[in-house]
């Protein structure tokens, strides 16, 4: 039986995607998760930040670059991360490994709808010492209603595998990490957010 990660039994999940080539991008999509990210660094004087699936690493290196940073990617965007900012320091996401990584804050933001199995993802991600946990995704229920046979997948965008709801999202990070807050931070991105904690 397919894992469904809390999302409607009838939805339909692409078997495969494309590749999201982020590495042009700047702060066009997700600003409001890296401004979070920076009110918890400063609210807690945190000193250190992780970002998993980091794309380019504008929004990282113009928002959170007073801070110790690492970003993880894939390896062919690490190489051109070196290249770009090479007095920071970057490493290839391999999520089937254990880390052994900590950090005051770790970012996800807009990766889990990208893979295949986002409980290696999860697993991975509790694996890293760490205080707060910020994760993003689309919330489907903004682009479609549910009589919209869209609503039921397989998601318009190519790159994405799935696509949970509000209250889908919550009960899958849930069963992972205590939630502290969700929301929606960009109507017009679709954009919601969750901030958690270890359990």
């Amino acid at each position: 039986m397919t894992k469904n990660y809390c999302i409607n039994r009838f939805y339909r999940a692409r078997s495969k995607n494309l590749h999201w080539d982020d590495s042009a991008e700047e702060d066009k999509y997700q600003l409001e998760i890296y401004l979070h990210a920076l009110g918890l660094m400063k609210k807690y004087n945190f000193s250190s930040i992780i970002d998993i699936g980091c794309g380019s690493a504008y929004k990282l290196i113009t928002y959170l670059s007073e801070y110790k940073t690492l970003g993880l990617e894939l390896p062919v965007n690490v190489e051109l991360l070196k290249k770009n900012y090479p007095d920071r320091e970057w490493q290839v996401s391999d999520f089937s490994r254990t880390s052994n990584l900590t950090t005051d804050v770790v970012i996800c933001s807009d990766v889990i709808e990208h893979l295949a199995d986002p409980d290696e993802l999860l697993d991975f991600i509790k694996g890293i010492g760490v205080k707060y946990l910020i994760f993003s995704t689309p919330d489907r229920s903004l682009m479609f209603k549910k009589w919209d046979p869209r609503y039921y997948g397989k998601p318009l965008n190519k790159s994405h595998i799935r696509e949970w709801n509000f209250k889908e999202f919550r009960e899958y990070i849930s069963k992972h990490f205590h939630v502290i807050d969700q929301r929606i931070t960009n109507m017009g991105q679709f954009t919601q957010m969750i901030i958690c904690k270890p359990k």
